[in-house]
């Protein structure tokens, strides 16, 4: 990779990392409905505030004084709700209209719309999984025939060896390893929690944190990804689209740092074979991943997981 193009790499991951410590633009918009409803209600001090909100919230009078200092870290952003209840019962004490509600959910908390438990017939259900059974099955679909060998001469079905190929293939996500060539079928996983969790996630059970669905959809599309179709996949299983301006909950320029990495991707590889485009998309994530370990951020680290420990 040109070395002016790691340049610029490196300054998207700085730009962003700098970005991160200052104050999230979600924060501007609770202030803006918290200011509303102050005034809304005959233009309350904060103090005041406060209570209406635990009563409306709680149907009772709070006991003392710190049983409202979670509504202040929630508006103040030192905390967000801890449980999708309580986002509920805070977005309707503040009398959010059903559009501001979703973005308390999808934008200040970084949530997907809806959580569901057990797989369903609700439509919505069935929609969002037909659309990760397509890019799942198109991924298997672009599996090396190399690979494809070695599975069946091992006695394995290909599609149930998703999890085994995407944890194989996510490790060329961040550093390579000497000897290790893309298509060979990595060591077998040992993470019986990983194994447990992916296999939930593929069937959209429970809480699937943004940031997830983001390297699921990445991993699943490679190289056939750009910002709007990205965004739009995001949409549709319930998330925020990609925004420039949005932050995780912790205030990391995560949809920033995409958006600039995308952008390359298109500029570098327009015209570019397939295979050059996954090599290069798999390279560029090892300089932002390498990069961004150095620096000791996290959150960032967009390919990075916890099972891939039992790689390192």
């Amino acid at each position: 990779m040109k070395k002016s193009v790691e340049q610029r790499l490196l300054e998207l991951a700085e730009d962003c990392l700098a970005l991160g410590k200052t104050e999230r633009p979600e924060q501007q918009w609770m202030e803006q409905v918290y200011d509303r409803f102050r005034a809304e209600n005959g233009n309350l001090g904060k103090a005041e505030a406060d209570q209406l909100l635990f009563r409306k919230m709680y149907a009772a009078e709070p006991a003392k004084g710190s049983d409202t200092l979670k509504i202040r870290y929630w508006r103040t952003g030192r905390h967000l709700p801890v449980s999708r209840e309580q986002c509920r019962l805070f977005g309707n004490a503040l009398q959010l209209s059903e559009k501001e509600r979703r973005f308390l959910l999808q934008g200040y908390c970084d949530r997907c719309d809806r959580v569901f438990e057990s797989t369903s017939q609700e439509v919505v259900y069935q929609e969002r999984m037909a659309l990760l059974r397509n890019l799942a099955g198109e991924y298997l679909d672009k599996i090396h025939p190399a690979m494809k060998r070695q599975l069946y001469h091992s006695g394995a079905d290909i599609a149930h060896s998703l999890r085994h190929l995407y944890y194989t293939d996510a490790k060329g996500y961040i550093r390579s390893r000497e000897g290790e060539h893309a298509i060979q079928v990595g060591r077998h996983i040992s993470s019986l929690n990983y194994m447990s969790e992916f296999g939930r996630q593929m069937k959209l059970l429970g809480e699937i944190p943004r940031k997830t669905m983001i390297r699921h959809l990445m991993i699943f599309a490679n190289p056939f990804v750009n910002e709007e179709w990205l965004s739009r996949w995001l949409m549709q299983l319930g998330y925020l689209g990609l925004d420039e301006n949005h932050t995780q909950a912790d205030g990391s320029r995560l949809d920033r740092l995409l958006l600039g990495y995308l952008r390359l991707y298109r500029e570098c590889c327009a015209g570019s074979s397939p295979a050059q485009c996954q090599s290069w998309l798999r390279q560029s994530s090892r300089i932002l991943d390498e990069y961004l370990e150095k620096r000791k951020n996290t959150s960032l680290r967009l390919f990075y997981f916890k099972a891939l420990k039992d790689w390192e």
